[in-house]
């Protein structure tokens, strides 16, 4: 009994060793990434005028730009527990990553149409698109689509659309968890896998996602 209590002991003590070590090392990964992503952001963006909020620490922000033109980026980072030892494994089993919300609201161009796309591996983003639409899903058209990146639900108004969906997801450089345009709030938004640290190449998608499903106004 001594000796199993002993053991017992020894063990606590390694796991606690271990996750202090974990945290801080953790910690700075987590801290690196985010400010990776946002200098890759404001780069990319070049903000006449920036806001950051703090969601907590080692949680990530949401930040305001506005640019040139009146257009405005709207982004939220999100990044996974990694700093924790014992949920970390957890959170990898579920599949959570370090995300970032991308949008961006035009002064100059309007959104011609809604669509929708969402990976239906996360359903609490597909939650949020049918809340938006409101009443509006039941008569907007609606397919699956199998892709090599997922399955996908894709909600919109003009066929062909499907196939930008298609070619925007297999050609991303990044993992796309969310595509929509919302003609009402005329926002366009990208949700994407950002473990990578290159927020650019989500700032990319971005554009070439706004460049199909605008219009200017002149």
């Amino acid at each position: 009994m001594v000796y199993l209590d002993y053991l017992a002991v020894v063990l606590l003590s390694f796991l606690a060793v271990a996750m202090v070590v974990w945290y801080f090392r953790m910690r700075r990964v987590t801290l690196q990434l985010m400010k990776r992503v946002t200098d890759d952001l404001e780069r990319f963006f070049r903000p006449l005028d920036k806001t950051y909020v703090l969601l907590g620490y080692l949680v990530g922000y949401r930040a305001t730009y506005t640019l040139e033109g009146g257009d405005r980026v709207f982004a939220v980072l999100i990044t996974a527990p990694r700093h924790s030892l014992l949920y970390y494994p957890v959170v990898k089993a579920l599949g959570r990553t370090d995300r970032l919300h991308l949008a961006i609201r035009y002064g100059r161009r309007y959104v011609a149409r809604e669509l929708h796309a969402v990976n239906l591996a996360d359903s609490r983003l597909h939650t949020v698109v049918l809340r938006d639409l409101g009443g509006r899903a039941k008569v907007i058209s609606r397919r699956e689509v199998e892709l090599s990146r997922g399955r996908y639900v894709v909600y919109y108004e003009d066929s062909s659309d499907l196939e930008l969906v298609g070619r925007i997801v297999e050609s991303s450089p990044v993992t796309l968890y969310k595509l929509s345009a919302y003609p009402k709030d005329n926002l366009v938004e990208v949700v994407a896998d950002v473990s990578s640290g290159d927020a650019v190449r989500v700032a990319e998608v971005l554009r070439e996602f706004s460049r199909r499903v605008t219009r200017s106004y002149a």
